[in-house]
Formats: structure tokens, C-alpha cells, sequence
């Protein structure tokens, strides 16, 4: 029999402390790779999750109760109605051909859904102000026209057959 050469190894507990340290670190590596690459794969190709940021615009047909008596304008009307009440686009085609006609006053738009504006809006069973000065003093209906003179107001109009001959809109 021959005898086989052996190479017997001995390690010394240093080094043994290293090579266990060793492969923790490169299992610790793989598993913060495994989770970058699963995370960019699920999370960041999700079109769920993606934003597209655009350039802002300011709405000069919008107002606020906050601005509604400083508008840039000298004398100008302000409509207010809820954008999510179902006459909406009534009132909007209202505004709109009285827009396109000649002399017309600068119309602003004021949504009574907007959170800025629900503290001063009453609804239709509460008690409307006709002749608010300031800003807190402002109630308003469902349905409100409102002529600003010199910011003041010098009309208040609540019915929409009065809105139509004010803004001279037949239906």
C-alpha cells in the first residue's frame, strides 16, 4: 500500500474567527444588493407609484373669499356655486357666454367646495350676507353673483333666473 500524501491544514482560531466573519459580511452584502434590486424592480418601475412634476399655474379665474375684494380689476363680478353640484356646468356655460359677449366685466370663479371657502359658506338653509364690507363678514348661499365695485359690493344675487338677466344669459 502506498501511503497518500496528506496535507493537513491547521488553522489557528484567528483565522477561524475570520473566515466566519468573512462570509457573514458577504451574505450581509448580498441580501442589501437582493433588496436594492427587488425594491427597484417592484417600487420604482410601479407606475403606481410614479410622480410627474410639471410646471404650476396660477388660475386668474379662480378666486377666494380671502381675495375677493382686492381683485386687480376696478369692478368685476364674483360666482360662486359648489363645482361638484350637478347644476355646475349650468353655471359655468352662464359665465362663459357672458364672458364671450362684448363689455363685459372680468368674472372669478369661486368654489365653495374649496376648504378656503367653507367657512364662509352657509348652504341654502343659512342666513347669507348682502352687504359684507370685510372679508370675515362674507356668508355665503349654494348659488351667489356678486358685483364688486371699487371693493365694495354694490350687487347680490342669489337666484339663478336673477343671475341670467344680470349677466343678460337667456337659458
Amino acid at each position: 500500500m502506498s501511503k497518500k500524501n496528506r496535507n493537513i491544514t491547521y488553522r489557528t482560531e484567528e483565522q477561524k474567527e475570520m473566515q466566519h466573519f468573512l462570509i457573514v459580511l458577504g451574505v450581509v452584502v448580498l441580501l442589501v444588493v437582493g433588496v436594492y434590486w427587488l425594491s427597484k424592480a417592484f417600487v420604482l418601475d410601479n407606475s403606481l407609484f410614479e410622480v410627474n412634476y410639471g410646471m404650476g399655474s396660477i388660475n386668474e379665474q379662480r378666486a377666494i373669499v380671502g381675495t375677493m375684494f382686492n381683485r386687480p380689476e376696478k369692478d368685476y363680478y364674483v360666482f360662486a356655486y359648489a363645482e361638484n353640484d350637478p347644476q355646475a356646468i349650468y353655471y359655468s356655460a352662464i359665465s362663459t357666454k357672458y364672458s364671450n359677449g362684448k363689455d363685459h366685466l372680468k368674472v372669478y370663479h369661486l368654489d365653495l367646495d374649496n376648504a378656503l371657502n367653507s367657512s364662509y359658506y352657509v348652504g341654502n338653509d343659512g342666513t347669507s350676507n348682502k352687504s359684507a364690507s370685510k372679508v370675515s363678514d362674507v356668508r355665503l348661499k349654494d348659488l351667489t353673483l356678486i358685483r364688486i365695485k371699487n371693493g365694495k359690493i354694490v350687487k347680490y344675487i342669489e337666484s339663478i333666473d336673477e343671475i341670467e338677466k344680470e349677466l343678460a344669459v337667456s337659458a
